[in-house]
C-alpha cells in the first residue's frame, strides 16, 4: 500500500498559489504536485479556525459532532484516529510542526512528534525552541520583533533562514523521511505558516516588494450589511496579549505589507517541500507516497475590511488541494465541491486500514478516476456559534444572534451583496437553511466528545501581565 505525506499550512488561502491563478508568486515544488497530481477548485474546510478543523482532519467528523467549537477543547483520547490506526497496523507514523493539540506535546494517536508550535506561544519548550537555544538563541515574541507594531503585524524575523520555524520544519520533516523511507509510513508535516504575524526571514523580505499584488476584496464599508460578530473581530486582536494591534485600523500600505510577507513566507515553506520531495525520489519511494497538500483554513488580508479568519468568505473557508501519487492522476483539475473532511477516508483507504464508524467525509477515490464527477451538493463549515452551507451557486451562513449571510455565488463570488432577508431571495434562503437545519440536528445525534481543557498556565500568567500594564497604562494617561 502507499506511504502517506501529508502536508499542511497554516492560514493559506485557496488564491495564494500560481495553480490558482496568483502566478507571480514563487512556489515551484508545489507546482510540481499541481502538475503531476490533481487540483481541486472548490475545497472547503469543516472549520475556518486551527483546533476545530484540526480536531475534524484527525477525526474525520464535524465540530459539531465532536464538540470542538473553539481553540481551547480538544478530543478525549478514546476518539479513534487515522493516526492512531495507522500506527496499530504497523504503518510508522510522525507528526512534524504545528499541530496545536492539548495538551500541546499530545501524541495525537501518532508514534511519535517533532514540534514547532504556534509563533506566539514562546512560553512552550518545544523542539524548535530547542533548536534555537543550540544556535545561542530564544523564540522571541513577535510583539518585539522590530516593525511589528508599525507594520500591524507583518515584521520580519530577526534572526536567519535557517533558524525560521517554517525552514525548521521543512528542513526536519526531510531529514525525518530520509530516516524513515524505507518502512511503511504516514506522515503529518504540519507548516506554521504563513499564518501571521507576516514575519519572511530577511533573505525573503523584500521578494514581492514589486509584485503585482492585488488589492483586498471589497471594504470595511459592507460590515453594516454584515452580522455584527463581524463588526467586532478586531476589537479582540487588540485586547489580546499575544497580538496587541488593531487590524481594523490598517492603512493600504500595511494591507500590502501583509500580502507581502504572506507570499513570502508561502516561498519559504514551498522550499520545504521541495526538500521532501527530493528526498522521496533519491530514496525511490516518490511514486509509491500519496501526497497531499492543503491547508487548515485561509486568511481574509484585509478582504471585505477583516483580518485572519472565523468566518466563512472564501478567502477564510477556500484553501487549495492537491492530491499525488498512487490513485492520483497527473494534469487533472476536478471543479466538484469538496470538504477536507473528504480527505479522511481517503488517507485510509490509500492505506489500507479499515475505517472506523462514524466517518462523516465522503471519499474522494470517485473524483481521483473521474475529476468530472460530483462528489458532493453542499459543503459545511462551523466554528463557535456559527455555521454556513455553500452549494455550487448559493452558500448561506446562521450565526448564534440570528442574523445571516445569503450570497449568490455564481453572480457574486466576491461575497460582497448580502441577500439575506431578501424578500426576492426568500425561497433560496429557506431552502439553504434548511439544508444547514438537517445537518446541524444530524450531527447534534451524534455522542458530543470533546473535553474542556485549561489554558497553558505561562499563557495566562502573560495575559494577566498584559492586563495589569495596560491598566497602569490608562492610569498614568
Amino acid at each position: 500500500m502507499p506511504n502517506l505525506l501529508f502536508i499542511t499550512s497554516d492560514q493559506q488561502r485557496r488564491d495564494s498559489l500560481p495553480c490558482y491563478g496568483r502566478e507571480f508568486v514563487q512556489a515551484p515544488a508545489i507546482e510540481r504536485l499541481a502538475a503531476e497530481g490533481t487540483i481541486f477548485d472548490a475545497c472547503t474546510v469543516p472549520a475556518p479556525l486551527c483546533v476545530p478543523c484540526r480536531a475534524a482532519l484527525l477525526c474525520g467528523r464535524y465540530p459539531s459532532a465532536t464538540g470542538v467549537f473553539g481553540n481551547t477543547h480538544w478530543l478525549p483520547d478514546s476518539v479513534p484516529t487515522w493516526p492512531g490506526a495507522f500506527s496499530r497496523s504497523g504503518v510508522r507514523t510522525a507528526a512534524i510542526g504545528k499541530m496545536h493539540f492539548n495538551p500541546w506535546n499530545d501524541l495525537g494517536g501518532f508514534d511519535e512528534r517533532i514540534i514547532a508550535e504556534d509563533k506566539r506561544h514562546t512560553y512552550l519548550p518545544d523542539d524548535h525552541v530547542s533548536f534555537l537555544k543550540t544556535r545561542g538563541l530564544d523564540r522571541p515574541h513577535p510583539t518585539s520583533h522590530p516593525g511589528y507594531f508599525e507594520s500591524l503585524g507583518a515584521p520580519v524575523w530577526p534572526h536567519g533562514r535557517d533558524t525560521h520555524i517554517d525552514a525548521f520544519v521543512g528542513d526536519q520533516a526531510a531529514d525525518w523521511l530520509d530516516r524513515n523511507a524505507h518502512v511503511p509510513f504516514a506522515a503529518w508535516v504540519s507548516f506554521p505558516g504563513p499564518h501571521d504575524p507576516y514575519d519572511p526571514p530577511p533573505e525573503y523580505a523584500s521578494l514581492y516588494a514589486d509584485a503585482p499584488i492585488p488589492l483586498p476584496i471589497g471594504s470595511a464599508d459592507e460590515l453594516a450589511t454584515k452580522p455584527p460578530a463581524q463588526r467586532e473581530r478586531s476589537a479582540g486582536s487588540l485586547k489580546n496579549s499575544m497580538f496587541r494591534i488593531d487590524p481594523s485600523k490598517a492603512t493600504p500600505e500595511q494591507i500590502r505589507r501583509w500580502r507581502q510577507n504572506y507570499y513570502a513566507n508561502i516561498t519559504l515553506i514551498d522550499e520545504g517541500i521541495e526538500k521532501m520531495i527530493n528526498v522521496l525520489e533519491r530514496k525511490g519511494v516518490l511514486e509509491d507516497t500519496l501526497i497531499v497538500f492543503t491547508s487548515d483554513h485561509g486568511d481574509a488580508l484585509g478582504d471585505h475590511g477583516l483580518p485572519f479568519k472565523g468566518f466563512f468568505y472564501e478567502s477564510m473557508v477556500g484553501v487549495p488541494l492537491i492530491v499525488r501519487g498512487p490513485l492520483a492522476k497527473a494534469g487533472q483539475r476536478c471543479a466538484s465541491l469538496v470538504s477536507s473532511l473528504d480527505l479522511v477516508p481517503l488517507f485510509y483507504k490509500a492505506v489500507g486500514v479499515s475505517p472506523p464508524e462514524g466517518l462523516q467525509g465522503e471519499d474522494l477515490t470517485r473524483l481521483l478516476k473521474d475529476p468530472t464527477s460530483t462528489l458532493r451538493e453542499a459543503a459545511f463549515s462551523e466554528v463557535g456559534g456559527r455555521a454556513m452551507v455553500r452549494t455550487q451557486d448559493w452558500k448561506y451562513a446562521r450565526y448564534e444572534d440570528g442574523s445571516a449571510e445569503l450570497y449568490d455565488m455564481a453572480n457574486d463570488p466576491d461575497e460582497i451583496d448580502n441577500l439575506s432577508g431578501n424578500l426576492s431571495r426568500s425561497a433560496v434562503e429557506h431552502r439553504m437553511s434548511n439544508m444547514l437545519l438537517d445537518h446541524w440536528l444530524t450531527n447534534q445525534r451524534v455522542q458530543q466528545l470533546a473535553v474542556s481543557r485549561p489554558q497553558f498556565p505561562e499563557r495566562v500568567r502573560l495575559e494577566e501581565a498584559y492586563r495589569r500594564e495596560t491598566q497602569d497604562a490608562k492610569r498614568e494617561t
